[in-house]
């Protein structure tokens, strides 16, 4: 038998749905998940922030990698220990007092599990902020607006009408 299995359609849906990732960290193992429904809800003013903060490091052209986020991270580490915290079921006090190397490990499998979590928030964002600033460019429409119900703008005599 080969060490890949065939895996049945449908069986891992449920980790395409929830991803996450189990690591031990400061000897503890922790099992990290993305946020559900609820507690994006409970949490939606972090996680709005950290997603307008993300989108206009992408509208800069500067969302590349992890690097590039870690400033966010930086300004808003409180918002993103709680949302850790949270997504690893584990005490924020815990998270808070991690040492430099098992806190940057945490950061990073939560931001594996999390990725696309905020990367489908920001890509929103851009699109939208994009399409407003083509639309704002000089105010003109793409087609001109249809004429008034029972008037014609030639007045055309070839056109016969009907009884």
């Amino acid at each position: 038998m080969s060490a890949v299995t065939k895996l049945e359609d449908g069986e891992q849906d449920l980790a395409v749905l929830f991803p996450g990732r189990t690591a031990t960290i400061a000897g503890r193992v922790v099992a990290m998940r993305e946020l559900n429904f609820v507690e994006s809800l409970q949490h939606g003013a972090q996680i709005a922030s950290l997603a307008e903060a993300m989108s206009a490091i992408a509208l800069q052209g500067q969302l590349d990698d992890l690097d590039s986020l870690r400033q966010v991270f930086a300004d808003r580490h409180e918002q993103v220990l709680d949302l850790i915290a949270v997504s690893c079921d584990q005490e924020s006090a815990w998270v808070r007092a991690l040492g430099a190397r098992d806190g940057e490990n945490l950061l990073l499998l939560w931001w594996a599990v999390h990725a696309y979590f905020f990367l489908r928030r920001v890509l929103t964002r851009v699109q939208l902020e994009l399409l407003r600033k083509v639309g704002a460019r000089d105010g003109r429409t793409s087609s001109r607006p249809s004429p008034k119900q029972g008037m014609t703008q030639n007045g055309s005599a070839s056109t016969p009408t009907g009884n």
